[in-house]
């Protein structure tokens, strides 16, 4: 039995917008009317329904990937979210800027994988622009609220011009600009939520329309393990191992929460610790839950 069979079977429900959930939203509920979120739900049951009910073996090793990514833009955006809190307790502020905006820009892509509008695009969908990725993400947060799409794309435009003036610019002044007032933490929790709505009504689709059982296809699954960037090759061991796992024992989409077992999150999150216990030195695992409900 796989960890995500496991966690389904021990796992309680929780009641959100007329529908059961298995994640326990905090900050969507705060930032969006609920009777929005039950509408949006609906519509995206349609789109999910688009898919599902015409499923195959390309869309599930696509699904699968694309879970994974949004689920790795999670662990991302939390270690970034908790760099940026040992940064300001260190007056590091010549770095605040770029852990500000990326914290924000990995959560926005989160949002961008697990949406059924977006075309996988033989994989170019993982290296979409940053004014697409803002862009597709507001547009699916102004289906939960208008205003706070509005009020988030001009936050998101204004860490991006503040991350470039710091990195581009070097101004004599350093940072002593005006900044957005914008909770980083709990606006990048809300924007993580959206992507976990997404995927759990992508699983729920699968349930009802799916019946045929597939392999995941290495020409998807490659995504994952291995990069080209300016001709240099990255392979990634550990992302290997996990997309591996899924190969093996659940090779199907499944929710963001469920597709991350505890192992990945304490190896991903103790990949950014420290080789030596130094005194004051930057430990991602003091706060793994910073910006979701991690397992």
């Amino acid at each position: 039995m796989t960890h995500i069979q496991i966690r389904k079977l021990i796992e309680n429900g929780t009641d959100y917008a007329n529908r059961e959930w298995w994640y326990e939203f905090d900050q969507l509920p705060k930032l969006c009317p609920e009777e929005n979120a039950a509408k949006r739900a609906q519509k995206l049951l349609q789109q999910f329904a688009l898919l599902t009910k015409n499923w195959n073996s390309d869309l599930n090793s696509e699904w699968t990937v694309r879970v994974f990514y949004a689920a790795k833009m999670v662990l991302a955006a939390s270690v970034m979210a908790q760099s940026l809190r040992f940064a300001t307790t260190k007056n590091l502020r010549s770095v605040s800027s770029y852990l500000q905006y990326y914290t924000v820009m990995h959560s926005l892509r989160a949002i961008m994988f697990t949406n059924p509008n977006v075309d996988w695009n033989d994989g170019e969908l993982l290296q979409a622009t940053h004014s697409k990725t803002i862009y597709v993400a507001c547009s699916e947060m102004a289906h939960f609220d208008r205003n706070l799409s509005e009020y988030v794309k001009k936050a998101v435009l204004h860490l991006k011009a503040f991350r470039e003036l710091i990195s581009y610019r070097a101004p004599s002044s350093g940072d002593k600009f005006p900044k957005p007032d914008f909770d980083v933490y709990d606006y990048s929790r809300c924007f993580l939520e959206i992507a976990q709505f997404q995927s759990e009504l992508l699983e729920a689709s699968i349930e009802k329309n799916v019946t045929d059982s597939f392999e995941l296809d290495q020409e998807f699954t490659q995504h994952v393990t291995d990069v080209e960037i300016e001709g240099i090759h990255f392979h990634d061991n550990e992302d290997w191992y996990r997309i591996g796992y899924l190969v093996r024992k659940h090779p199907r989409p499944t929710n963001i929460l469920h597709i991350m077992s505890e192992g990945h999150v304490e190896d991903f999150f103790g990949s950014w610790c420290a080789d030596d216990e130094e005194p004051n030195s930057f430990n991602p695992d003091e706060d793994w839950r910073i910006l979701f409900d991690l397992p």
